[in-house]
């Protein structure tokens, strides 16, 4: 991986914890893996943003948090909140929304909301949990809700390659990654009030664009849809 994505990020005012943890998940990644990185450039660079991505692996939030030169506020299963070392680094980062998993959050969607409405990036994962298949599943509409209240910018991310990482490690080897940035889309009709059966089509649009930017076999679910 080049340095890239890092020197970029630097021109950006970050807090001190944040550039930190830059630094050691991309030292983690430029030791463990194998990355190559397309389009880092296109993430808006102000403004609210709803970054959307696949979710293979444990190592995809060192993923965005290394590659991504905005940073953002990750949504995390409520399960790490309190776990040993990793639940104290998430807390202290202040840069994750911990949310229930299986159920209406409202909580976590209120604090997605305010994140949004700051003009700030977040990181959410559309299908709601991490895909065992290794290809995208049936995703749920809190996405969507997110944007159709605020009118976020949506930028999909997508990378692949991560789920093969303990099997290459194993192995004595570096995975290869590949990390995928598309463009970034507005909806036109949105900030609105959307009704729950009003959001599928926009759930739909974003998954759409995450498959495009995936290989055909990584598609799951959205696997017919046309690039």
């Amino acid at each position: 991986m080049s340095k890239d994505s890092m020197n970029q990020a630097d021109h950006i005012e970050l807090p001190v914890r944040v550039r930190f943890l830059r630094h050691l998940a991309w030292l983690v990644l430029r030791l463990l893996t194998r990355l190559e990185v397309y389009g880092v450039e296109k993430i808006p660079a102000t403004g609210a943003t709803l970054m959307i991505m696949n979710h293979l692996h444990w190592l995809d939030p060192i993923i965005g948090v290394a590659v991504i030169q905005r940073p953002a506020v990750m949504f995390t299963a409520e399960k790490w909140e309190h776990r040993p070392v990793i639940g104290s680094v998430l807390r202290w980062s202040q840069r994750v929304i911990f949310v229930v998993r299986g159920e209406l959050d409202r909580r976590a969607l209120s604090q997605a909301l305010e994140v949004l409405e700051r003009g700030e990036m977040l990181g959410v994962a559309p299908e709601g949990t991490r895909s065992k298949t290794g290809a995208l599943l049936q995703a749920h509409d809190g996405a969507a809700y997110l944007v159709s209240r605020t009118g976020a910018t949506v930028a999909p991310v997508v990378a692949y390659g991560q789920e093969q990482a303990e099997r290459q490690w194993k192995r004595l080897r570096r995975p290869h990654i590949v990390v995928r940035v598309g463009e970034p889309f507005r909806f036109e009709d949105t900030p609105n009030k959307a009704r729950s059966r009003d959001l599928p089509p926009y759930t739909e649009e974003m998954m759409r664009r995450l498959a495009e930017l995936l290989p055909p076999g990584y598609r799951g679910v959205y696997g017919d849809q046309e690039s």
